[in-house]
């Protein structure tokens, strides 16, 4: 039976990961942490890897993720993301342990007309580049496979964080556009990664898209939760500064045949996420 080792179990996605995956999912943690693993990537040779063999899905979701930082810092960003990223994923597959990188969307660039995982990569910005190097060290690789993630939407996702706090205090949001990704649940993601744990000797592709049905921008995110959870949210559109986009496409058109195969259905769309995530903010039904 398939072990699920979550590395980053603290973080946004991972913390769900190693919840939904139940009894025999361990985690790791940058810092000491009761209950789990401790694994700094920026120092992989100081992991006790007998921890690991080949029962075990490793599920690596941690990295420095924000853009700005990745270009900011970029020595230490690739220190982490990709010399000790590397490091760990090559000797927890010597012990036999199968790896599902958690990449990024921004690998192709910007690419307006829709597009599937035969589309061409165009690493943009820092960040980009970094999942780029980890995915060309071992795409080859029978126990390794990549899952691109466009823009991840849950209640407590950044953006969606944003807007809630601005409609509680009955203040005007700031949207920036033109900007455009398949967002893709969360619920989802963890799906999709559980059911390719599961399932890797039937899915043959070493990467897979994981996005939602529809392109869609800011200002239709915006809409949608106004028009699903946040009545009455107001909001302006505004143009972000150029430098904005120096690490940030602005449209990645993403789609997936393969994403919708392992879910066995297809992904869900924004409105009927935010609805699965905000019960508790739904109109009343109609007497």
């Amino acid at each position: 039976m398939t072990r699920i080792l979550v590395i980053g179990a603290t973080g946004y996605i991972g913390r769900t990961l190693l919840a939904r995956a139940g009894g025999l999912a361990r985690g790791t943690s940058s810092t000491p942490t009761e209950g789990l693993l401790h694994l700094q990537l920026g120092a992989p040779l100081a992991f006790d890897y007998s921890q690991i063999d080949d029962a075990d899905t490793v599920l690596m979701t941690a990295a420095i993720s924000a853009p700005d930082v990745c270009a900011r810092e970029k020595d230490r960003a690739w220190n982490i993301n990709v010399t000790g990223t590397s490091a760990f994923i090559e000797r927890a597959m010597h012990r036999g342990a199968r790896i599902i990188f958690f990449s990024s969307d921004t690998v192709y660039g910007d690419q307006a007309t829709p597009f599937t995982e035969s589309g061409n990569a165009n690493p943009a910005g820092e960040y980009a580049e970094m999942k780029a190097a980890v995915e060309n060290l071992f795409r080859s690789e029978r126990n390794f496979k990549s899952a691109r993630l466009s823009y991840v939407f849950s209640r407590n996702d950044k953006f969606t964080s944003y807007l809630r706090n601005c409609w509680n205090r009955e203040e005007i949001a700031e949207v920036f556009h033109p900007f455009f990704r398949s967002v893709v649940h969360r619920d989802d993601v963890i799906s999709g990664a559980l059911s390719l744990a599961d399932r890797w000797a039937q899915t043959p592709e070493w990467l897979i898209n994981f996005g939602g049905p529809q392109t869609v921008s800011r200002v239709d995110f915006a809409k949608a939760l106004r028009d699903t959870c946040l009545p009455d949210l107001g909001f302006v559109v505004t143009e972000p500064e150029a430098t904005f986009f120096h690490n940030r496409p602005r449209c990645i058109a993403m789609q997936s045949p393969i994403f919708a195969k392992l879910l066995g259905r297809a992904p869900r769309g924004l409105r009927e996420a935010a609805q699965f995530e905000f019960p508790d903010l739904q109109p009343p039904e109609p007497l």
